[in-house]
């Protein structure tokens, strides 16, 4: 909760770096790859070749990716998959994070950003199921490099692709 209100009132800054998107992947993976492998749940990284670099802060895109990895981890079953892209698309890279898990109702997309919510409201911190702040973390993260982020999902049981978008001039 201090890191969220932190990251809300805006008090943390950003230590931008040219960062190489591939080299963000990477990391990405590696802090996580033991767990999809224990899991059961294939994950696979396919970055376009020769993306531009951005300029950004390293630590806070890890943890935007990472919390997009471990949601879509979460919400996968054994013998599942996850997928991370990253793209350049206009002036900006898009990097998304898809899977075919349990998937996200429309009713709930307008609201998955927003602090504590839960989608299923049945899940608790013991069930599985997060505070309801990372994505909340994470929009705020990915604003304050100038992108934006959203999420889209065929509906329950038909997987979920979060996408956040960051500007190549940031």
């Amino acid at each position: 909760l201090q890191e969220l209100s932190r990251v809300e009132a805006g008090q943390f800054s950003l230590d931008r770096k040219p960062l190489s998107v591939a080299d963000l992947l990477s990391g990405a993976v590696e802090s996580l790859k033991t767990r999809f492998d224990k899991k059961g749940v294939a994950l696979t990284i396919t970055c376009e070749d020769g993306l531009p670099s951005i300029q950004a802060d390293r630590d806070r895109l890890l943890q935007v990716l990472q919390n997009l990895m471990d949601n879509a981890l979460r919400f996968t079953p054994k013998d599942g998959r996850v997928t991370v892209t990253a793209r350049k698309s206009g002036q900006s890279i898009q990097i998304s994070v898809e899977d075919n898990g349990a998937g996200i109702e429309s009713k709930h997309l307008p609201f998955i950003f927003e602090r504590f919510y839960r989608a299923d409201q049945s899940r608790s911190r013991v069930g599985g199921a997060g505070s309801g702040i990372g994505l909340t973390i994470s929009k705020t993260l990915v604003e304050a490099h100038g992108g934006s982020i959203w999420a889209e999902s065929g509906g329950k049981g038909k997987g979920s692709c979060f996408t956040l978008s960051l500007p190549l001039d940031g």
